[in-house]
């Protein structure tokens, strides 16, 4: 008998990365629910703190101190991270759509994706570049970054103008902002602020007022009040003024302050919004007209009295918000109102660490020093971020848990039974699988006879009888939370066997092994993993036919391909020319990668970077090379870079060797730093000890680790003819394979060499 892990009975979706969300994250696992599975859903893995992003914009803070890693976080905390796009909700079904991938269930669910910029019509390509909308802040800084090396790459007499429309608090302090860097470091440029306006931020804060205009004239900033905006054209903005005067004015850069729209999903999936499109919620935070539907942030319409669109009442929602989930799920408390405050502190950058303060009401922080201010400012930020960063070591632990608090509440049921037996006993029942393999729309194919949906004990399919048979099978427990990228990735990595022979994948079954959970939430996730299966079947152009469930004390997958090769295609591992060059299609270090994301300590974009390679198929190299003189060819996988060449160098007479520049060896950006911490995977000491005796004494594990992490989907390495690599890799770079490149030579003695 084994300990069984604590079954799965709720699902609770956050939608979106928003402060309010992160704070519910972080509560619920410091204080768990028994039973229910938190999933946070985000199309950004980094998520900006709006209150540190214009010290960022000023360069005095880096991404990483102004963003939160929801992927880290999510690791961290125990919870379940899913990158993707929301593009719709049905309140009534209970699920989210998400773009490209298979839609996804919720118990309950909470709205905090903040907001987008109000969408200009019947603008041209030309008129369309010039603005740079400050909604969403994550695409803001990638148009904010690219307008500052062109600010210091100008080289030309007349300055180049720059406007920001809309003069809120975000308006006037990314105008002070710019303005800064360009007098620091003498860029040939000038800055105009537009607001429609008398005031600056509020009509009531005159004092602010008054200490804003002194900034914007001491900082030569032109100020065009009263003005609107009429249209964008080509070369800048037409211009309407309080006189009612139209005139046009050229710019470069038009950056747009003005009112942020809701997401069009909203008003689409029938969920009740206000006239400008945002979620009308009940002052518990419910979504109007639902239950199981909460929202909190930017993105609603607070109707007992609507509120600013300012990130310190996510902040404060975030508690309100955790609390009535929990509410929601445990039914032990009623469910609280979110009371706002009537006055919101806002603390807006006036210069080089400067802070002044804006409120309708009196505050002693008025009368502290702009620099004072700053530092307080600052000190604020910088704790609320650290509450809700992952702790970051400077090396790889001896000793780590993540062991949560165990729950004080549950949602299982006294009398839970799970499947605790071994062998057919941990079968799924027949309707568990039957009901979600009614729900996916499993491709026919002309090689089926007989497949799924037709019961027998086995697939019957028909093959070429000029043509050779390839079959191959992998297994492995799941290294990532998400079910679906978990199934498109371990489904290329068993195709890649057949890609590396040269052959064509024709059908797959696949093995799955889930953890205890409730018969609907198991229903959830083989529609989940397998629907991430089919998606790369299908593109694959391979045929499922069949497969086998069973309940155990992790989740895992395996994945059997059959494909079929012609005579004169296949390809063998062994190496079989001297002098040819080894080229690599893909970059080592997914191993280190996901060792250090189990201990929540590699960054959120490196995951992704690797996630992205394992998803790319290896039949992509495959057509780019197969016209070439390939000899010898296999993917890397368990046994890394040099245990998959050592393979290929062959046995007894013939046998030849190899010589590997490993600085060539491609690596993800970070992994460098990875590996010098100390994070290796599991399998890594014993590749290195398998091979041990044949290398130098200098080639170690801590040397040389990039040698024998081990792969997952990981890339192609074959031999080609040293005339024609220039022409084998433009193929591949061409066809999309853009990292693969030279790593060593084949050699005539059988030795390996590290050099």
């Amino acid at each position: 008998m084994h300990n069984s892990p604590a079954p799965v009975v709720s699902d609770l979706i956050l939608l979106g990365g928003g402060h309010a969300n992160i704070q519910v994250l972080k509560m619920l696992a410091m204080n768990p629910i028994g039973g229910l599975r938190v999933t946070l859903i985000s199309d950004q893995t980094h998520s900006p703190y709006s209150g540190m992003i214009p010290g960022f914009l000023a360069g005095y803070y880096s991404y990483e101190e102004c963003h939160f890693d929801l992927r880290r976080i999510c690791e961290e905390l125990g919870q379940r991270f899913i990158k993707a796009k929301i593009i719709g909700l049905d309140p009534h079904s209970k699920t989210v759509q998400l773009e490209n991938r298979a839609e996804i269930r919720y118990d309950c669910a909470a709205i905090n994706v903040g907001i987008q910029p109000r969408s200009i019509e019947h603008l041209s390509a030309e008129a369309a570049a010039k603005l740079i909308p400050l909604k969403p802040i994550s695409r803001f800084i990638a148009h904010w970054q690219r307008l500052i090396a062109d600010l210091a790459a100008y080289r030309g007499d007349e300055p180049l103008r720059l406007a920001v429309v809309g003069a809120g608090a975000s308006g006037v302090e990314i105008a002070i902002i710019l303005k800064m860097l360009i007098t620091q470091n003498r860029w040939n440029a000038e800055v105009s602020l537009i607001h429609r306006h008398e005031f600056l931020i509020s009509a009531k804060d005159l004092r602010a007022q008054q200490r804003l205009a002194k900034t914007l004239n001491d900082l030569n900033i032109a100020v065009f009040q009263n003005t609107e905006v009429l249209e964008v054209h080509e070369k800048g903005l037409l211009l309407k003024d309080a006189n009612g005067q139209i005139h046009s004015e050229d710019f470069y850069r038009a950056l747009i302050a003005t009112q942020a729209a809701a997401p069009d999903w909203f008003k689409s999936s029938g969920l009740s919004v206000d006239q400008d499109g945002f979620v009308k919620v009940t002052g518990k935070l419910q979504v109007e007209n639902t239950e199981a539907l909460f929202a909190a942030g930017d993105c609603i319409h607070f109707s007992p009295s609507p509120l600013k669109k300012a990130g310190v009442y996510a902040v404060r929602q975030g508690m309100v918000l955790e609390h009535n989930i929990r509410a929601f799920f445990t039914r032990q408390s009623a469910l609280k109102t979110f009371h706002p405050k009537k006055h919101v502190l806002s603390l807006i950058t006036i210069g080089e660490r400067q802070a002044l303060v804006h409120q309708d009401d009196v505050s002693i922080l008025r009368w502290m020093w702009p620099s004072l201010l700053w530092r307080v400012k600052d000190q604020i930020d910088r704790r609320f971020m650290q509450r809700f960063q992952a702790e970051t070591f400077s090396a790889k632990p001896e000793h780590f848990s993540k062991t949560m608090p165990a729950p004080k509440t549950t949602l299982v049921p006294a009398d839970w039974q799970d499947n605790t037996c071994g062998g057919c006993g941990s079968k799924l029942a027949a309707s568990t699988l039957t009901q979600s393999l009614n729900k996916l729309a499993i491709p026919q194919h002309d090689l089926v006879l007989l497949g799924v949906n037709d019961g027998e004990d086995c697939a019957l399919t028909r093959f070429s009888e000029q043509t050779l048979c390839l079959q191959t099978i992998d297994q492995f427990r799941s290294f990532i939370s998400d079910p679906y990228v978990f199934g498109q990735i371990a489904t290329q990595h068993a195709l890649s066997d057949v890609y590396a022979m040269g052959g064509v994948a024709k059908t797959a079954q696949v093995g799955l092994t889930l953890q205890a959970a409730t018969e609907r939430i198991q229903q959830e996730d083989i529609f989940q993993v397998m629907s991430g299966v089919l998606d790369i079947l299908t593109k694959s152009g391979v045929a499922l036919v069949g497969g086998h469930t069973g309940e155990g004390s992790e989740f895992s997958i395996s994945i059997a391909v059959q494909g079929e090769v012609a005579p004169d295609q296949v390809l063998r591992k062994q190496l079989t020319k001297p002098g040819n060059r080894l080229i690599l299609t893909k970059p080592i270090g997914t191993g280190a990668i996901f060792a250090a994301n189990m201990l929540a300590q590699a960054n959120g974009k490196l995951v992704d970077e690797a996630l992205s390679s394992m998803l790319q198929s290896n039949k992509i190299a495959m057509e780019a090379i197969r016209g070439f003189d390939i000899s010898g060819c296999t993917d890397i996988t368990g046994f890394g870079v040099l245990g998959h060449a050592f393979e290929m160098m062959g046995k007894g007479e013939g046998a030849l060797g190899v010589k590997i520049d490993y600085k060539a060896i491609p690596l993800f950006a970070g992994v460098a730093e990875l590996f010098n911490q100390g994070y290796f995977a599991s399998i890594a000491p014993k590749n290195h000890a398998s091979l041990a005796c044949l290398l130098n004494a200098d080639v170690t594990l801590q040397n040389f680790p990039a040698l024998f992490d081990p792969q997952t989907s990981g890339g192609l390495l074959f031999s080609v003819p040293i005339e024609q690599t220039a022409d084998c890799l433009t193929a591949l770079h061409d066809s999309g394979v853009s990292r693969a490149c030279v790593i060593g030579e084949v050699i005539g003695t059988n030795e390996i060499i590290i050099q």
